[in-house]
């Protein structure tokens, strides 16, 4: 199973997530590093542990539209041997033009902020794409029709519960094991909630092909070597 950790960006600087309640988000604290500048916190990370891939919530873009391709331009081109995955609150092809020229980016495509499911259906979404069906409440944020169009669902889909992002609560095993059971043929990722290597093992049980990952990385609460043993299969050491 693969474990991504996230980079959640407010006012240019990284910040923690807690309890999807945005507005609450303060700065980032972490053992993995002292700064709160994205590409330092990206560089301290990968020197404590060698993660391929990293989730980036921009939330400068998904609550007031504000594009930096600049920024990920150099990004991307600073750490060429990783992949992103940006959630830039994508609501057009014509912000999807934006990005389209960042080889190791891929653009998240977030219920919350999807005003039209024919942004899915675009040649080519299922693969180039990342849906990410986001809820709060129990309730799907976005299109509901999103939930019986399963054909718009992408090889690699985000299950997001954003009541427990940073809430140090678990992640949301049933709904998860529903989506799974429904699609057994997508990677499907968790998001919100991972606490500890329990979780980590809960997820793996039930199939999630990874999960997304911030405040138990932050914290200390998951540790190299439980990293390697969780993600030896995906990619023996």
């Amino acid at each position: 199973m693969q474990i991504i950790p996230v980079i959640d960006i407010r006012g240019g600087i990284v910040v923690h997530a807690r309890g999807g309640n945005r507005d609450a988000y303060s700065a980032l604290n972490s053992v993995l590093t002292r700064s709160t500048d994205v590409f330092q916190v990206v560089n301290d990370i990968l020197n404590w542990y060698p993660f391929e891939q990293f989730y980036i919530a921009d939330l400068d873009a998904i609550e007031a539209a504000k594009h930096r391709p600049e920024f990920y331009a150099e990004l991307v081109q600073c750490f060429t041997g990783t992949q992103f995955w940006l959630d830039a609150g994508i609501t057009s092809q014509k912000d999807l033009r934006l990005y389209s020229k960042l080889h190791n980016l891929k653009i998240v495509i977030g219920s919350e902020t999807l005003k039209s499911l024919s942004l899915l259906e675009i040649e080519g979404a299922r693969q180039s794409m990342i849906l990410s069906l986001d809820r709060r409440g129990k309730q799907l944020l976005g299109d509901h029709n999103l939930l019986h169009r399963t054909e718009l669902w992408t090889e690699k889909t985000i299950v997001m519960d954003l009541d427990v992002v940073g809430a140090n609560q678990g992640p949301s095993l049933e709904w998860l094991q529903a989506l799974i059971a429904q699609r057994p043929d997508i990677e499907w990722y968790a998001a919100g909630g991972v606490r500890n290597k329990a979780d980590l093992e809960q997820l793996q049980k039930i199939r999630a092909a990874g999960t997304l990952v911030a405040s138990a990385l932050h914290t200390g609460q998951i540790d190299k070597a439980e990293l390697q043993k969780i993600e030896q299969v995906h990619r023996p050491f």
